[in-house]
């Protein structure tokens, strides 16, 4: 089984397609939803545009032909016009598709960081996905509750939006804990660890790369999944931090 990643690649910063492949190896199928000179937080970077709709039809035929079957991950994307692209792409070769995990990237510590059409967008990939990965800010956009809507409030508009998609909310507000919510066949569970006091860019690409490996390859619960990769992400961050590195280290 193979990994086909729809995500951005960005060569200066340790995330998305980089990090997924550090991690994940030749199991990877990676096809590049934008190509930047570096992650968006750098300034002054250049973005470019890939022929996504000719990458992934022949990405798949190729799978067809070589008789694979595929997890689709889908992660950062490059606009609003690439989420309907997918979706007809998964239409036409769901048969060979055992598992979708989305990843609706689209802001963090509480800013959206992406067009706001790309966030009206991402329901569309969400309601035909198995799971979904999104952090706090990424749920309280989703959910369809306005900005004052409280936690609880925000968890069960998401949930009664996207009622068959087992997610992990990955951060939820916590002052000193990080802390994240799994729903999964209607059950919850959760599980926190010591928030360090940095951020990375990059972790939650980490955390899902470690989650599909535990899930999907191990065959892992969804609980130990979850624990396993938010440990591993920890682990990446304090090694980061010992040594003194702007970006994640993955060797």
């Amino acid at each position: 089984m193979k990994i086909l990643t729809i995500h951005s690649f960005a060569v200066h910063g340790t995330a998305s397609l980089k990090a997924v492949m550090s991690l994940l190896g030749t199991r990877v199928l990676p096809v590049p939803s934008l190509f930047l000179s570096g992650l968006t937080n750098i300034p002054g970077i250049v973005k470019t545009e890939p022929p996504l709709e000719d990458l992934l039809e022949s990405t798949f035929s190729i799978a067809r032909e070589r008789e694979e079957k595929l997890i689709l991950y889908v992660g950062y994307l490059g606009n609003a016009a690439q989420v309907n692209l997918i979706r007809r792409m998964v239409e036409r070769h769901r048969d060979i598709i055992q598992n979708i995990v989305v990843d609706p990237v689209s802001g963090d510590h509480g800013k959206m960081y992406v067009p706001e059409d790309v966030v009206k967008a991402w329901p569309e990939l969400l309601s035909i996905a198995d799971w979904a990965l999104p952090n706090y800010t990424e749920l309280t956009l989703l959910s369809g509750e306005n900005d004052a809507a409280s936690e609880e409030e925000h968890l069960q508009a998401f949930r009664d939006r996207f009622p068959s998609l087992s997610h992990i909310i990955t951060s939820m507000p916590h002052p000193s804990q990080s802390r994240l919510l799994l729903y999964h066949n209607g059950i919850g569970h959760s599980y926190s660890h010591k928030r360090e006091n940095t951020n990375y860019s990059g972790t939650g690409d980490v955390f899902a790369a470690h989650f599909i490996l535990s899930y999907f390859f191990r065959r892992q619960s969804p609980v130990q999944a979850m624990r396993m990769a938010s440990e591993a992400t920890h682990a990446l961050i304090r090694r980061a931090i010992e040594l003194r590195s702007a970006d994640l280290v993955l060797e």
